[in-house]
């Protein structure tokens, strides 16, 4: 493990430190960190001021204690662009060489410093496909009289990665990372819990990564009937899992309920209801699904939903769902009717779907905005045929 340590220009006085059920009485948290958690590596973060005025007394204190021999990190002083992106740089290349985890330290931090440190854990774990485990923590001194507690500030840090990958899901339909996190912090709940020996329900969490990873596997490959039919549509179960979990994520991370809202909001257009895909509610379904699918740029999937689904509006029952039970010459009937009353606008989404599959291998292939005006033509022209369905027939 490597220790990241702050240090800064205070008169630091003597304290006794907590760390999970240990103690450690020191002038320096570095110290105690070093004491109680046994490092291979430490490192500290210091200006040349903060470096002059404690770092000798520092080193001696952890040589003396038999720890390792500190590595100085040199960062500017100043607030300058200059300096600025110095220190940004020197805080990320000691996280992102660490062979082990890290354990950052940020209470004696100069200035801006822990906010650049927590900037840099973010790129560090944005940008690296394997980067190392961090926690953070920071000592609360209360003075010689009582013990200063080390709080551990890591449960935020995996609040922002979940958010990260939550917004990922919004904007792709990639579910992988925030399913794999979601179960992970539903394990450790249900760990927690255990151990409190306490009569208490196990988390939910696990149910709800289950959950977005079906939805996403299903968006991901066009998996129609699986998002929006069946006897658990992967969109209505989403939807209905997320109701369920809403008082566990709002208990233990309330700042990621909202962002959990942003996904149910992004499913609750795809319920169907159980209405069939040729009704007028099965119709609104598709083409929301068609929607999103345009909103975040899969052209290809969108005209895709967008033909099959207009082929499915008032088609019969053995026509109009995805999966084995569909009569595939009911089928081809069907699309032979759509492009008979619909000529110019079958057209119109053959072409652009042609356009798409040949992957710009035509002599004049379109460009961005004519997909984009195209596609927002026919998804209104879809619109209106949904709008002028018979008032009787089934939603």
């Amino acid at each position: 493990m490597r220790l990241m340590s702050f240090l800064g220009t205070g008169n630091y006085n003597e304290t006794t430190y907590l760390f999970e059920n240990q103690s450690h009485q020191t002038r320096y948290v570095a110290c105690a960190l070093a004491s109680l958690a046994k490092p291979e590596e430490i490192h500290l973060i210091a200006t040349t001021e903060a470096w002059n005025q404690h770092g000798k007394t520092l080193t001696q204190e952890l040589s003396a204690a038999g720890q390792p021999v500190p590595q100085r990190v040199d960062v500017p002083t100043g607030g300058e662009s200059q300096q600025l992106w110095q220190m940004f740089e020197a805080i990320v290349e000691v996280i992102r060489t660490s062979s082990g985890s890290v354990l950052l330290d940020i209470t004696h931090g100069f200035r801006m410093q822990p906010f650049f440190a927590a900037a840099c854990i973010q790129y560090v774990q944005s940008v690296l496909p394997n980067p190392p485990q961090i926690r953070v923590v920071y000592g609360e001194y209360r003075g010689s009289e009582q013990a200063s507690p080390i709080w551990e500030l890591t449960p935020f840090l995996e609040v922002l990665s979940w958010s990260r990958s939550l917004m990922m899901l919004l904007r792709t339909g990639q579910a992988d990372e925030v399913a794999s996190e979601t179960e992970k912090l539903g394990r450790a709940l249900n760990k927690e819990l255990a151990g409190t020996g306490a009569k208490l329900g196990f988390s939910q969490l696990p149910k709800l990564a289950k959950a977005i990873q079906s939805f996403s596997d299903d968006f991901t490959t066009i998996r129609t009937g699986s998002l929006l039919t069946g006897k658990q549509p992967s969109a209505q179960h989403l939807y209905d899992v997320i109701e369920q979990t809403k008082g566990e994520v709002t208990q233990h991370l309330p700042a990621l309920a909202r962002v959990l809202e942003q996904v149910q909001a992004m499913v609750e257009p795809l319920r169907t209801g159980g209405a069939r895909l040729s009704s007028a509610q099965g119709q609104r379904s598709l083409l929301a699904l068609a929607r999103l699918y345009q909103k975040i740029g899969r052209y290809s999937e969108a005209i895709s939903i967008l033909r099959e689904g207009w082929i499915t509006l008032n088609a019969p029952n053995d026509a109009d769902h995805p999966g084995p039970e569909l009569d595939r010459e009911a089928r081809k009937k069907q699309e032979g009717d759509w492009r008979q009353s619909n000529r110019s606008l079958a057209r119109s989404v053959t072409a652009m779907r042609n356009d798409i599959q040949h992957a710009g291998f035509n002599k004049q292939p379109k460009d961005l905005s004519w997909f984009q005006d195209q596609l927002t033509k026919l998804l209104e022209a879809w619109q209106a045929a949904v709008d002028s369905m018979d008032s009787s027939h089934p939603a």
